[in-house]
């Protein structure tokens, strides 16, 4: 690209960011038009990320204190029908969501990507909100992952005086993880999360043992605490009860989104990403769906260790284990789960950095903190996302571990939910877009396409503001408790901020929805390379179950 090219590339994008800060003419060359974010190997992140760590993220990223321990909340609030229903819901939302995303992604593989799409196919003010918020959500998931770690650990040894040591040690941990470069992190999740699906699936054999009289006690479970004294048809507390469960399954399944983000540093996006969107349908029913149903074989839905909130001991696993007359499995899932801890302190780290980069770059944060170094690392949005962390780690000296817990997964279960609306509504933007434009990108071989779109998307979309209502309603009159401003901020606190968020910037900048034809489908584009096309040429070439092995052959 010659000089003259780069400077017509910086007024077009000056055009594009409208009101509001813009970025500065370095960021805004680094991604100019027809180019690829991250080719250049000191001007942005670097795509170091292969297929088999983008189908290991996909498939396992998520999977930690959400399901092993937050789940036995959404038994004990809901029952086990509104458990299996919330789950059931949650996964078609997330696999209809991820399709959206896909299309989009592999079109415009951008690091930061939906919080990006919202400036570019939307307004500057929702791309402001949508970024910060997801920023402090991913954050808040480092505070609450690093709550759970302390509590894990006082599963053992309950002195609260170690607290800081404990705290520390999982900073420790979680930034040596970043300081190397990003194929490591890729390495790293590539190995929890392969320990993450044999625990699970191990798990799972046993549970299924413990249901068939296998268990040390010989007992049959036949679905008898599906009948338990107060359900009503498998439901608990009502209709509150089943929209309690929501947010529950949204934080436990939370963060599937992120392979979007992931998308910006990976090769291949064109192959890699539609390959993990076709595991997610898969992933969520085997590790979420059925793990549930297992569980409301083998625990009910009122035993008194559930309401201990955030320990292993209130874990629905360790309940149906302890209650079979297994005594060694509860302390190797205790140290299971506290693998799974690291490793998604480890992954909010990896997207807040890489969101707040991405915010430096559309002018919502100062420039310095898009800067990235030789080996591609933005390492100053790295430097900024772990101070903040660092601080809500260390909250949890102040208070108990299971107080903090519940307010930070809370925080981020609710932005998850407007992540996602938001995710649908830029690709509904996104097709009126390339139709306004004449553009042919969703007609080409091989081109991405959602199920059925439009109208699942409309449908997930319903449902996830259905989802947004039921929290809200909880949250006005709480389950088991008398309603307070407190209980009511502590359980839809992600709400206020991000209308906050979206109205403060909409009153200083005055900002208005791009037009369809202004909108731009060029910057940061990256058609398929000769070696992309070849592979997909392959991939498609195979028969069905030929297909099918790819899967599992990395």
């Amino acid at each position: 690209m010659s000089p003259g090219d780069t400077k017509d590339a910086d007024v077009e994008l000056s055009k594009f960011y409208g009101n509001g800060l813009t970025p500065t003419k370095s960021n805004a060359a680094s991604i100019a038009i027809g180019q690829v974010e991250g080719d250049q190997p000191h001007g942005g992140v670097q795509r170091k990320l292969k297929a088999r760590h983008i189908q290991m993220i996909a498939i396992g990223s998520n999977i930690g204190t959400g399901l092993f321990i937050g789940s036995g909340k959404g038994l004990h609030n809901g029952g086990p029908l509104s458990l299996i229903i919330g789950f059931v819901s949650l996964s078609f939302v997330l696999t209809i969501m991820m399709q959206c995303l896909a299309e989009m992604a592999v079109v415009l593989p951008v690091s930061g990507s939906f919080t990006r799409y919202a400036t570019r196919f939307f307004d500057r003010s929702l791309g402001f909100a949508v970024g910060w918020q997801y920023w402090l959500c991913w954050l808040a998931v480092f505070g609450a992952e690093s709550s759970a770690f302390v509590v894990l650990i006082n599963y053992w040894n309950d002195d609260t005086r170690w607290t800081p040591l404990w705290i520390t040690i999982f900073i420790i941990i979680n930034m040596c993880i970043h300081i190397a470069p990003v194929r490591v992190f890729g390495e790293v999740e590539f190995v929890v999360s392969t320990l993450k699906i044999i625990a699970v699936i191990t798990f799972l054999i046993v549970i299924w043992v413990i249901m068939g009289g296998g268990g040390p006690d010989g007992r049959v479970h036949r679905a008898e605490y599906w009948h338990r004294p107060g359900l009503e048809n498998g439901v608990a507390n009502g209709f509150y009860g089943f929209a309690a469960v929501f947010v529950t399954a949204a934080f436990a399944t939370g963060g599937t989104e992120m392979v979007g983000v992931v998308v910006g540093e990976a090769q291949h996006p064109r192959y890699n990403l539609p390959r993990a969107v076709r595991m997610l349908m898969w992933r969520i029913f085997v590790f979420y769906v059925l793990t549930m149903l297992f569980l409301t074989f083998v625990v009910p839905y009122d035993d008194a260790s559930l309401l201990g909130g955030s320990n292993a001991s209130g874990s629905a696993f360790v309940i149906a284990i302890n209650e079979a007359g297994i005594s060694a499995l509860p302390d190797l899932l205790n140290a299971v789960v506290m693998v799974c801890v690291v490793s998604v302190g480890s992954t909010s780290i990896y997207i807040s950095s890489r969101v707040l980069r991405g915010l430096a770059e559309e002018g919502f944060a100062p420039g310095w903190l898009a800067r990235t170094d030789r080996l591609g690392r933005p390492y100053m949005a790295l430097l900024a996302s772990g101070a903040v962390g660092v601080v809500l780690a260390y909250m949890n000296c102040s208070s108990t571990g299971a107080v903090v817990f519940s307010w930070f997964s809370s925080v981020s279960g609710l932005t998850f939910f407007f992540a996602w609306l938001t995710i649908i509504a830029c690709n509904w933007r996104f097709h009126a877009a390339v139709k306004a434009q004449g553009d042919d990108v969703m007609e080409r071989r091989y081109a991405f396409r959602a199920t059925c779109w439009p109208w699942l998307s409309i449908l997930a979309f319903v449902m996830i503001a259905f989802m947004i209502i039921c929290q809200f309603c909880v949250s006005v009159k709480p389950i088991g408790s008398l309603a307070s401003a407190e209980t009511f901020f502590a359980n839809f606190l992600g709400g206020p901020t991000f209308f906050i968020f979206w109205a403060v910037h909409k009153a200083i900048y005055r900002t208005k929805t791009v037009p369809l034809k202004e909108i731009d489908l060029q910057t940061g584009r990256r058609e398929a390379d000769p070696e992309e096309e070849a592979k997909l040429e392959h991939y498609h070439s195979l028969s069905t179950w030929q297909r099918a092995l790819t899967y599992v052959r990395f």
